[in-house]
């Protein structure tokens, strides 16, 4: 990677990101950290990696050529690791209400329905979430799209573009006594088809797109 760039790592909540968050620390000697999108782009300016729970579009408000990374999940694995992640955080701002509904409550509730097609909404700069706009956004602006079903696959591939050395790690952050998709209901992984069709279709395509450039680097 031009050691010019601003590596900006989009971390869509739930995706194996804290894991990664580690393994750039390790890369790089000057990260900000934006885990509330308080946007600290004066700090930016001089870092080398630019981290955190923010939306596609922060290279607008940065001078410096930026070039972006991130990793898409399963739609359905994602929802139920987030469910399961709010219910066993305390600290979580929705604990406490979600800790009182079951699975099917959740995934239903109107008040959660951002969470549907949140991958693509990502992608989408936080607008109403498009295919083609976040495909499109994909391939120009992002070095690595990683699929946390294939982390060490993903990882292989970061680590050529970006010219990383130590790519060791622990995985961080799992949710704990949770189901798998195969544990969940026919009707209920359905709905959660229903409400994320783009982001199933996305990650088709990033899937699609990262198994392409491995092999692309045999």
């Amino acid at each position: 990677m031009n050691n010019e760039n601003l590596l900006v790592f989009m971390h869509i909540p739930k995706t194996g990101g804290t894991t990664l968050n580690t393994i750039i620390n390790n890369q790089y000697d000057n990260i900000v950290i934006d885990e509330h999108n308080t946007m600290n782009l004066k700090h930016a300016e001089k870092a080398n990696a630019y981290m955190g729970h923010f939306y596609f579009g922060i290279h607008d408000h940065i001078s410096r050529p930026c070039t972006y990374i991130t990793f898409m999940r399963d739609s359905i694995e994602r929802m139920i690791s987030l469910y399961y992640y709010i219910k066993e955080t305390d600290f979580h701002p929705n604990h406490a209400e979600i800790n009182t509904m079951s699975f099917n409550q959740f995934i239903n509730a109107e008040k959660y329905d951002f969470l549907s097609n949140l991958q693509t909404r990502y992608f989408c700069a936080g607008q109403t979430p498009n295919l083609e706009q976040a495909k499109d956004v994909m391939n120009k602006h992002f070095s690595v799209v990683g699929i946390t079903e294939m982390f060490d696959e993903s990882l292989a591939l970061m680590k050529h573009r970006l010219e990383w050395d130590n790519i060791h790690y622990q995985k961080l952050n799992v949710s704990q006594h949770r189901p798998s998709k195969n544990d969940l209901p026919t009707d209920t992984i359905s709905e959660i088809k229903q409400k994320n069709s783009l982001d199933i279709a996305l990650y088709k395509y990033a899937k699609e797109r990262l198994i392409n450039e491995l092999d692309a680097m045999k």
